[in-house]
């Protein structure tokens, strides 16, 4: 397709399967209308019902781009602004997506995005209320910058309240989203390396990296006091951002970690730290050592839950297995993508 906006008729056709029933949207997506107008006081009545709270509500707002390959960038968008939302303790209401194109696609291309963008909407209760869709030569690949607000009574937000002697707990495999996606380009000559039944394996659980029920169940159950999804630097990247500019210190077991075989098997062969790796759909939690074995001992989880580590006092640092953590660096992905391509195993 040239560049420019895109035509009339296409624009027509995307949205048309996009209707918003919620009577607390009053706009939605049209042609010609730049904006989405919610009536504040009907949009909030879910989340009033989802916990059963009478306590004012706060609003919640989000932006996040999807610009790494993935197999479905449209799904992917609304997971990593859902899953940010959640960490909160709120509830998805409503998402945008600003969709940029590289020349030379093609109509199936942008409806394929789309789709996978209402399907992950229609998922998990959200409703699609607007966005932009432009074909660009300055993109290279796929660009899905999503925004989504979200709204929380005040009495089941997650503060982001960290003490000395809280723990800190992962829940979910690590790594899955980064490992998923290079199984997937690197599927034809990674097979020559790792097992086709391990790779597919890799695959299917980057396909699942969702936290929004898992989050939200917790948030209810033990009211935590800061819960953050990991993505670019990895699980270890998400604890040192969110705990050591606090100003408190950490002390982290490597063998706590919970990293799958099939993961330990690729991260060995491409030499990268799984700890390092896009981690989307890793939930990271402080709270107390007591409410931490509330949901370890909880059943109706079928995920990994581990405790990791422990906050410490800023004099302590930031340590993993006794040795000095560094701060985020680039993503392992990146590296792991380039010995792909260059068959340097």
């Amino acid at each position: 397709m040239k560049e420019g906006k895109l035509p009339l008729n296409l624009l027509e056709q995307m949205i048309s399967s996009s209707k918003n029933t919620n009577p607390g949207i009053i706009q939605g997506p049209k042609i010609g209308c730049d904006v989405a107008v919610l009536d504040y006081e009907k949009a909030i009545q879910k989340v009033k019902q989802f916990y059963q709270s009478k306590e004012d509500i706060y609003l919640v707002f989000k932006t996040d781009p999807i610009t790494f390959p993935t197999p479905n960038p449209g799904k992917y968008a609304v997971i990593v602004n859902a899953n940010d939302i959640v960490t909160s303790g709120a509830l998805p209401f409503g998402f945008n997506a600003t969709i940029i194109m590289p020349t030379g696609s093609t109509q199936q291309d942008i409806f394929e995005i789309q789709k996978g963008i209402e399907s992950e909407c229609k998922k998990n209760d959200i409703y699609l209320l607007g966005g932009h869709t432009e074909i660009s030569s300055s993109a290279k690949t796929p660009i899905i910058s999503g925004a989504m607000l979200g709204f929380v009574p005040k009495d089941y937000y997650v503060p982001r309240e960290i003490h000395v002697g809280d723990v800190v707990i992962c829940v979910g495999w690590c790594a899955t989203e980064g490992l998923g996606i290079i199984a997937s380009e690197g599927y034809a000559k990674l097979k020559k390396y790792i097992s086709e039944t391990s790779l597919k394996k890799l695959i299917k659980l980057g396909e699942n990296i969702s936290i929004i029920k898992t989050a939200l169940d917790i948030n209810k159950k033990i009211q935590p006091g800061l819960m953050h999804d990991a993505t670019e630097g990895g699980i270890l990247g998400a604890i040192y951002e969110t705990i050591i500019p606090e100003g408190f210190g950490l002390e982290l077991i490597t063998e706590n970690f919970p990293v799958s075989e099939e993961a330990k098997e690729l991260c060995t062969l491409l030499r990268i730290d799984p700890l390092r790796l896009l981690s989307s759909g890793t939930l990271l939690i402080v709270t107390t050592e007591s409410k931490a074995q509330m949901i370890i001992n909880d059943s109706t989880i079928d995920i990994p839950i581990r405790i990791i580590g422990k906050i410490r006092e800023k004099s302590f640092g930031a340590k993993l297995n006794a040795m000095k953590i560094d701060p985020p660096g680039p993503d392992a992905i990146i590296a792991a993508l380039r010995k792909i391509e260059e068959g340097n195993f």
